[in-house]
């Protein structure tokens, strides 16, 4: 009889399922700093584009407090109008630490970098992940972090590098030798077993705004992202919000965290829209939650993305 309950209570314990893990929450903005005190002073448009970015900030930390969240997404043009030149710079605290203060939103931020933070002193925010001591993550112009609660293989690329338009030295030898790299390194990333992959540039692969997509990065990149089974790419460049999905990626373009372009196109998009906001994502195992989201809390769209 002993060993009878026994096997009976070992065979109950077996059959109750494994709580699930929490999924993971993240925020992503693009195209954003503008903050600055002397330049807000002596530029009407910089003031207006400074109080779109502190509105978004605003919006950040309530959804922030709603949902707790593990990491913020940068797609790139982290300072401008032309990046920072140290981890000195004020820019620093005026137009990223004070703006993005929130309790609900000291996480660590993975970035990417934009063209115009290649204007002054690209090494500079490199150089500041040390300074921040976790809240500023980019140690690299390209890198990849990996969240094996959710299975996720995040992939932050400088897109800008492999862009015949944007790259700064994309046509002298030196600029085809670090994309040639940065393309194999992408490769291999992309090849890695994960449940799910999340590539984040600033460069957009599918966008209907005044940029659109670069006849060198685009159309390889696509190709690549389908071939690994890529479920979302994240970007900015464009100042706009927008989601196309194609061959199995979705791809979103979230840079409308402060001053907003005009759409050229809806051709093709499942959403668009010229409003200043955020991206929030929730990640778990057996789906991925998107929503956009404008400055007074709205969400103006939705999508669920299965594995």
């Amino acid at each position: 009889m002993r060993r009878f309950l026994a096997y009976a209570c070992w065979l109950t314990s077996s059959l109750v399922a494994a709580p699930s893990p929490e999924p993971l929450h993240f925020l992503a903005l693009g195209d954003w700093g503008w903050a600055d005190p002397g330049l807000e002073r002596e530029f009407p448009v910089v003031r207006r584009y400074a109080a779109l970015q502190r509105s978004v900030a605003t919006a950040m930390a309530h959804y922030a407090e709603s949902e707790k969240i593990q990491g913020i997404i940068s797609v790139g043009d982290n300072f401008y109008p032309n990046g920072v030149t140290s981890v000195q710079d004020p820019r620093w605290v005026n137009s990223f630490e004070k703006v993005y203060e929130a309790k609900s939103l000291q996480v660590p931020w993975y970035v990417a970098l934009g063209n115009h933070d290649f204007e002054t002193n690209y090494q500079a925010q490199i150089d500041y992940t040390a300074v921040s001591k976790g809240h500023w993550v980019m140690p690299a112009r390209y890198f990849s972090r990996d969240f094996p609660e959710a299975n996720l293989h995040l992939i932050v690329i400088d897109n800008c590098s492999l862009s015949s338009t944007w790259g700064v030295n994309y046509g002298t030898a030196a600029g085809q030798e670090f994309a040639q790299k940065e393309w194999a390194w992408l490769e291999a990333e992309l090849a890695k077993p994960a449940r799910w992959k999340i590539v984040v540039g600033h460069v957009p692969v599918r966008s209907h705004g005044l940029h659109g997509e670069d006849e060198a990065f685009s159309p390889r990149a696509a190709a690549l992202f389908q071939k690994y089974g890529v479920q979302l790419y994240l970007n900015g460049h464009d100042h706009h919000a927008e989601v196309v999905r194609d061959h199995g990626v979705t791809y979103v373009t979230c840079g409308n965290s402060a001053d907003l372009y005009p759409v050229l196109s809806t051709k093709d998009s499942d959403f668009i829209g010229t409003y200043a906001g955020f991206t929030a994502l929730k990640i778990q195992p057996d789906r991925l939650e998107l929503k956009l989201v404008d400055t007074a809390g709205q969400v103006r769209y939705v999508q669920e993305i299965k594995p």
